[in-house]
């Protein structure tokens, strides 16, 4: 049996722009992102690669119970979630990303980038915005849209999942591999995603024990891990064989999902 391997885009291959990212939402999962994010624009700009550049989108303002859970100190308590997430990592590595303050339009009418991550435990919204991506926006290099990234997690589990937003005609006749071109989006696995938009498993407590209750404190971190190297490789080596990834912190499994 042939392995299959799934390649970047040709636009990925030589880069004229920083490859473009909207990071829609910056809490438990996404204020971790946006700090690998930073970290992997660091080590491609190392390789005479232009980077990236992330556009971030939260409403959300910190709260107590946010802080030592999601990458946010006690003096951000009651400031922006992305004023103070973006302006850590800039300072941090002399970068000028943006922080919007206001949610992204599940319409997809404000994204424009070559890379979609959702961090955001709304399964409705998720729901919708792959409606939009049916008809993904072309445009110039650096906004029209290649791949969609989502990321969630319950109490002790978590998946990632990268899908592609592109269509292009590329023939490779070898013996050693198959070539894989689409990438099934995490609508394409769970069609019924929006039946997960329950208390029960996005929890509604307000305390910081509830919280750790409803959420263990590390399922975030083994989460952007996983994503954050697959990320990696596309952008790095150009191409990849797992594309998602299931994780149980109570298992110590981490079961893959192959091109």
């Amino acid at each position: 049996m042939k392995t299959r391997i799934h390649f970047a885009p040709n636009y990925f291959y030589n880069p004229t722009h920083p490859i473009t990212i909207a990071l829609i939402g910056v809490g438990g999962t996404g204020s971790l992102m946006l700090a690998r994010l930073a970290r992997i624009d660091y080590a491609l700009r190392q390789t005479g690669h232009p980077g990236v550049h992330v556009i971030a989108y939260d409403s959300d303002r910190v709260e107590a119970n946010n802080v030592g859970r999601q990458l946010y100190t006690l003096s951000d308590v009651g400031e922006y979630k992305v004023f103070q997430a973006v302006n850590k990592v800039n300072m941090a590595f002399g970068l000028q990303w943006q922080g919007i303050p206001m949610d992204a339009l599940s319409s997809g009418k404000d994204i424009r980038a070559n890379i979609i991550i959702t961090c955001v435990d709304n399964a409705n919204f998720r729901v919708r915005l792959a409606k939009s991506f049916q008809y993904p926006h072309k445009g110039t290099d650096y906004d029209t849209m290649f791949y969609w990234l989502d990321m969630g997690n319950s109490r002790n589990t978590g998946q990632f999942v990268l899908g592609t937003l592109f269509d292009e005609e590329r023939k490779m006749e070898r013996e050693d591999f198959e070539m894989a071109d689409k990438l099934k989006n995490i609508i394409d696995f769970f069609p019924d995603l929006d039946t997960h938009d329950t208390p029960n498993l996005q929890g509604e407590g307000c305390t910081y024990s509830d919280k750790l209750n409803e959420q263990s404190l590390f399922i975030n971190d083994v989460l952007v891990a996983h994503t954050s190297d697959c990320l990696f490789r596309l952008l790095y080596h150009k191409q990849i064989q797992k594309h998602g990834a299931f994780v149980n912190l109570e298992s110590g499994k981490v079961n893959s999902i192959g091109v």
